[in-house]
């Protein structure tokens, strides 16, 4: 059955950290990956995590399946994270992580009978297949430039005024992956109203809510469509903000325009997900409905999440002060206004790739940094990097 079948590449990213492994240059560089990260390249479990899976060993008593909503109180507490409070115009979903999610929402799309998902380029890697091996059809549109380091909104809100009511749109909630450049506030009421206008569904990927300005702040985008739209999908991950990244934790937030009809849309998402994975892991959910249930652990949490955010902006300050520094002059200043782990070097594939084999500095082939690798001990390395193949 299998004999036609030839061996697929690696994933990039995933092969990059092989690659990453096997150098034996002490002055190598790790910018791949996306998982929050110390000075000492470390990614450490959560103090409020580590309580919460204590008291969770003390009180379990069953290892029976949960629920088809996830761990018990887990969506509520998302709810009341994210939207305010629990909203019976929504409904939540446990899933697999921030992509088990997306593919349940992209799923769900489907069955709506969407013409397609516009997402504005460039996006996070793992979009386009997951939301295209649900058959739906993806329809990029222009979202940065890279080389100037701002937003094309004029690009971007042209292009949203052509879709349809059958037409979905995916938005980043916060911490644009992976250029870091997140929209105004102006810009996203802008984008909301239009689609309000257009009638077509958006859809909104939270993966690093509280990693921009703060949980609340960074909620703006998910409050304002929910009080706008009639109906939306919202794909949420735990992975980054309470560092659950192995235990796969995540949600989809489904959004009707009546309790009704997002009961209706539930339904439909149980039943692809009982196709699918049936259950969800129920590790993750119990942690994090354990933290959120808990105002000693929300504090606890809430601080290293604040800790966490304020390292990354760190990060961002050390590499543009560094490179005005140097021989970029404010060649990487757009940087420091950016928001989350990630931003775009203007670097073009070629230069990634001498960045690699000259420098030993490892990143995603369109120039994608995870700021959490960029410290006092490698920055200087970094830049100097930088100017080289921006030289010739």
């Amino acid at each position: 059955m299998f004999a036609d079948l030839d061996k697929l590449p690696a994933d990039p990213l995933l092969g990059l950290t092989r690659l990453y492994q096997d150098d034996a240059r002490a002055t190598k560089i790790d910018l791949g990956v996306g998982v929050f990260k110390t000075p000492d390249n470390k990614t450490p479990v959560m103090k409020a995590v580590v309580e919460a899976q204590k008291n969770a060993a003390l009180n379990e008593t069953t290892k029976a399946y949960t629920p088809a909503d996830g761990a018990p109180g887990f969506g509520d507490a998302i709810a009341k994270l994210l939207l305010g409070d629990i909203n019976p115009r929504a409904g939540v979903i446990q899933a697999p992580g921030g992509c088990g999610a997306l593919r349940l929402g992209a799923e769900l799309i489907k069955r709506g009978g969407a013409r397609g998902v516009t997402i504005g380029a460039p996006t996070w890697g793992n979009h386009q297949p997951l939301i295209s091996a649900a058959g739906v059809a993806i329809n990029m549109v222009p979202y940065y430039d890279a080389a100037a380091g701002k937003i094309l909104f004029d690009e971007f809100y042209t292009a949203v005024e052509k879709l349809e009511p059958k037409d979905a749109l995916l938005l980043h909630g916060c911490c644009h992956n992976p250029t870091g450049a997140d929209m105004s506030r102006e810009q996203v009421d802008a984008i909301i109203d239009l689609a309000a206008k257009r009638g077509c569904l958006v859809f909104i990927d939270t993966a690093y809510h509280g990693f921009a300005n703060g949980l609340e702040d960074d909620a703006y985008l998910v409050r304002r469509a929910v009080e706008r739209l009639p109906e939306l999908l919202i794909s949420y991950s735990c992975s980054k903000n309470f560092g659950l990244y192995r235990e796969r934790t995540g949600a989809l937030i489904v959004v009707g325009e009546t309790p009704e009809r997002a009961e209706a849309m539930r339904s439909h998402v149980h039943v692809i997900a009982r196709q699918s994975w049936s259950m969800p892991p129920a590790h993750g959910g119990v942690i994090v409905a354990g933290i959120l249930s808990n105002p000693a652990l929300t504090k606890a949490w809430k601080d290293e999440l604040e800790a966490m955010r304020l390292a990354v902006i760190g990060n961002r300050q050390l590499l543009v002060e560094t490179a005005r520094e140097h021989q970029l002059g404010d060649r990487l200043d757009y940087i420091a206004g950016q928001h989350g782990m990630f931003s775009m070097l203007p670097l073009n594939p070629d230069q990634v790739m001498a960045m690699r084999e000259r420098h030993g500095v490892y990143m995603a082939g369109n120039g994608r940094i995870n700021m959490c690798g960029v410290n006092k001990g490698n920055v200087g390395h970094l830049v100097a990097g930088v100017a080289d193949v921006l030289a010739g």
